[in-house]
C-alpha cells in the first residue's frame, strides 16, 4: 500500500517538475520572440501641411502681354476674381487694359494711320469656367515641393477698342502653384477669339495672352 502511494507521489513530483520547465521555457521563448519582433525604433513626428479652405481667389497680372492679330505684342495688366465651386471646378471673371501698336497695313503702306490714339485703347472681360484637370507637386532645386494644377479655362466676354465692342470667346491652359497656404503663383495662355471689320471686312482674329500673376486665398 505505502509503495503505491509512493510510487503516486513520485508521479505528481514529476508532472509538477514538467510543468514548471515548460512554463519557464515558455517564458524564456517569449522574451526570445520579444526581442527579435519588437525593435527600438524612434517615431518621427509628422506635421502635415495646412491648406485655408477659402472659395474666393483673387489674382493680380505681375506681368503680361497680348499679342493682338495685326496690331503686334503689347503689354497687358489686369486681374482676375474666382470662386472655387470645387476642388476640380472654378469660375473666374477677369479683366485687362492694353494699348494696341500700328497695324501691319499701316508699317507696310505709311499711309495715315487707321486709329488715333484713344482708339488704340483696349480693354476686355470675360467670365470662363476652369477645371482641374491635372493636380501634382513641383519640385524646385530638390528642396521645396510646391502642390500644383493645371487647368483648363474657357468663357465669353467683350473687348472694346476702335470705339467698337466685340463679342469675345477665350480659351486656355495654365498652372498654379501654392506656395503658402493663402498665396498661389499663377501663369496661363488663352486664345481671345473675336470677328472685326477694322479693315473694311469681317475678320476672324486670335489674339493670344500670356499673364503671370499672384493669387491671395480669402
Amino acid at each position: 500500500m505505502e509503495i503505491g502511494i509512493r510510487r503516486i507521489y513520485v508521479k505528481l513530483a514529476c508532472a509538477l517538475s514538467l510543468a514548471g520547465f515548460s512554463a519557464v521555457t515558455l517564458a524564456q521563448g517569449d522574451e526570445v520572440i520579444d526581442e527579435i519582433i519588437s525593435p527600438d525604433l524612434e517615431r518621427r513626428e509628422i506635421h502635415e501641411a495646412k491648406i485655408d479652405s477659402e472659395d474666393f481667389e483673387f489674382t493680380v497680372y505681375l506681368g503680361g502681354v497680348l499679342s493682338m492679330e495685326d496690331f503686334g505684342t503689347n503689354r497687358m495688366i489686369g486681374g482676375s476674381l474666382a470662386y472655387h465651386i470645387s476642388e476640380d471646378f472654378f469660375m473666374e471673371a477677369g479683366y485687362a487694359q492694353s494699348e494696341l501698336g500700328l497695324s501691319s497695313y499701316e508699317r507696310l503702306s505709311g499711309s495715315a494711320p487707321l486709329l488715333t490714339d484713344d482708339e488704340r485703347d483696349l480693354s476686355m472681360y470675360n467670365l470662363s469656367l476652369a477645371w482641374n484637370f491635372l493636380p501634382g507637386e513641383i519640385f524646385i532645386l530638390d528642396r521645396w515641393a510646391l502642390n500644383s494644377n493645371l487647368y483648363l479655362i474657357g468663357g465669353i466676354g467683350n473687348t472694346s477698342f476702335a470705339d467698337e465692342e466685340y463679342f469675345t470667346y477665350n480659351v486656355g491652359v495654365g498652372i498654379r502653384m501654392l506656395a503658402q497656404d493663402w498665396l498661389a503663383l499663377r501663369f496661363d495662355v488663352r486664345d481671345h477669339i473675336l470677328e472685326h471689320e477694322i479693315f473694311g471686312e469681317p475678320q476672324n482674329a486670335n489674339n493670344i495672352s500670356a499673364q503671370m500673376g499672384v493669387s491671395i486665398y480669402f
